[in-house]
């Protein structure tokens, strides 16, 4: 399949056909979340969709505020012998 690259302000963009954009499974009217990592392997443009979220940011989301990590108290009873702390 083959595409123009056209001038978009002072860069360049690649126009990505719909049929391209459901096989990568993209909501062709939500690109607000989509990213897309860019490398140059020889004369070769290679576009690699990005995680949607990485693992910190799905564990942030279900946290809802509270400390990621919370402290855990937990009751070891009464020192025994020389134990002091």
């Amino acid at each position: 399949m083959n595409t123009n690259l056209c001038k978009w302000g002072n860069s360049a963009a690649i126009r990505i056909p719909k049929a391209i954009l459901e096989e990568l499974s993209i909501d062709s009217n939500n690109f607000e979340s989509i990213s897309f990592n860019m490398n140059v392997e020889g004369s070769k443009l290679i576009l690699k969709k990005k995680q949607e979220k990485t693992k910190f940011e799905l564990l942030a989301e279900k946290s809802q505020g509270e400390k990621i990590n919370p402290k855990i108290h937990v009751d070891w009873g009464k020192p025994i012998g020389k134990e002091e702390w």
